[in-house]
């Protein structure tokens, strides 16, 4: 179902309206940040203002909600007003902490059910039922359900798991599918978000998202309109990630066979923090042969 055609939003139609997004973007690459990239990508075609609020510290956001579970439910709930429209993307550590016991994920779901509905015209998007720790069931979860306009699951086997889990109470909710895009298969991402906050890496991946904004909008404008629009920040990268002027044929040929292997561990969770070492360990080196050379 297209942006345009979503009951009860009027975002086609009544005007720019001012859009709160409350997800990760990508970095990384994810079919759940896919579909979130897709949806902000269909607001800023219609010509909607969108603030991004990212749970990840290394998604591109125009501000960050790093803290998991009731504190972060709380800070949002300072966030959503003065807002048209809220769109929320539940994610691990959004609203629930992956780990939370029974009555901290209960606790956690009435406090976002709280915050949401301080908000207008909102809208919870579902990739994938685990998505949410514990699932969709339960009375505090219903209280979740019940605070959205509509709620959008990641495709038809979803919806249709979704109205099993709820059960009858989920009948009166209004509950659609996206179609499903095809996305890479490594869907681990930076985890929780929470072990990945170094600042070099933010500023590398950053760095890295702003780049590729820029190259998709120059090549496929039409498919991305818009998404030139969210925030660009501009942070240097190290030297592993860009060729060195002047540098020997061979030191060339080592930096394109380091920068591959780094962007291929990058895409494995399991490597993401060997990866990171490697880069802060080249950069500490760097710095120290380059204090030790003459001028």
């Amino acid at each position: 179902m297209r942006s345009s055609e979503r009951p009860g939003h009027g975002r086609s139609g009544d005007g720019p309206l001012r859009v709160l997004v409350v997800g990760s973007l990508p970095p990384p690459e994810s079919a759940r940040a896919e579909a979130l990239r897709t949806e902000v990508v269909g607001l800023l075609a219609e010509g909607h203002a969108v603030e991004v609020v990212a749970p990840d510290p290394v998604a591109t956001a125009h501000r960050y909600v790093t803290t998991a579970g009731i504190p972060g439910c709380i800070r949002l709930s300072t966030m959503v007003s003065g807002f048209d429209s809220v769109v929320v993307q539940l994610q691990p550590g959004l609203p629930v902490r992956a780990r939370a016991g029974r009555w901290e994920r209960a606790l956690s779901l009435v406090a976002f059910s709280f915050a949401l509905r301080r908000g207008r015209q909102v809208e919870i998007r579902l990739e994938r039922l685990d998505d949410l720790p514990g699932g969709p069931s339960g009375r505090a979860a219903l209280l979740l359900w019940r605070s959205a306009e509509r709620i959008v699951v990641g495709g038809e086997d979803q919806r249709a798991a979704f109205a099993t889990a709820v059960g009858r109470p989920g009948e009166r909710l209004v509950v659609c599918a996206h179609d499903a895009h095809e996305v890479d298969a490594d869907d681990g991402g930076w985890g929780e978000g929470t072990d990945a906050s170094a600042e070099n890496v933010l500023e590398l991946v950053r760095k890295r998202a702003a780049r590729e904004r820029r190259e998709l909008t120059a090549t496929e404008p039409a498919h991305f309109a818009g998404w030139d629009r969210l925030a660009t920040p501009g942070i240097a990268m190290t030297e592993l990630d860009s060729p060195v002027p002047g540098a020997p044929q061979a030191q060339h040929k080592l930096g394109d066979l380091a920068r591959l292997v780094l962007a291929a561990a990058d895409r494995r969770p399991l490597l993401q923090p060997a990866a990171m070492a490697a880069r802060i360990a080249y950069r500490s080196v760097s710095s120290v042969l380059g204090r030790d050379r003459p001028d």
